[in-house]
């Protein structure tokens, strides 16, 4: 009996540490090439440079007309802060890529603004999804002089905007599991 329960023990071992491996292979589909702040007219402002890696699942989806949501997320916080200290900056932009068919053309909207933009390739579009340019972060003199500050920021698929009938499948999917690491910039004015 008891040999019996050392098999199954090792067989739930293998089936979770096989689980465990291919989420992480999936899970650091997004890759930050790029993170930097750098003070304008009294201003921080930030760029950053996305490389989304896309899983074929969420592609094949993407190609059927399914809009993919992405949401960045940034935090700015004084480096060695307590963790009941507020954040300087806690913002979440959001992106969203769809193909439309008919016109044969990407589509990329950042939907805090409302912009869209066309792209005649899946590529174009992918990398100017990535491309994220002079993001205000806060006022220069809102950072002590002589402390150090951490920007942080990370990317994710929203699996949540997806529609409806294909949430299940993605949140028990590694493959629509997609995200970034944290990337971090530290500053100091």
């Amino acid at each position: 009996m008891g040999h019996r329960y050392a098999r199954l023990g090792w067989a739930l071992g293998l089936l979770f540490a096989a689980l465990f491996y291919c989420r992480a292979v999936q899970a650091d589909e997004f890759l930050i090439e790029g993170l930097e702040a750098r003070a304008v007219e009294g201003i921080y402002l930030m760029d950053a440079s996305i490389d989304y890696r896309f899983t074929d699942e969420a592609l094949e989806a993407l190609e059927s007309g399914v809009p993919l949501t992405l949401e960045v997320h940034i935090q700015l916080r004084r480096e060695g802060a307590w963790i009941w200290e507020s954040d300087l900056v806690d913002a979440r932009l959001r992106f969203q890529i769809l193909y439309q068919a008919l016109h044969g053309l990407y589509q990329v909207t950042d939907l805090l603004s409302g912009t869209k933009q066309h792209y005649a390739t899946r590529k174009a579009a992918l990398t100017a999804l990535g491309r994220i340019r002079d993001v205000q972060l806060t006022q220069v003199e809102r950072l002590e002089k002589g402390e150090q500050y951490r920007l942080s920021l990370r990317s994710r698929l929203d699996i949540e905007a997806l529609p409806l009938p294909l949430r299940p499948m993605a949140y028990l999917s590694p493959a629509w599991n997609l995200s970034s690491e944290w990337s971090v910039w530290r500053l100091q004015p």
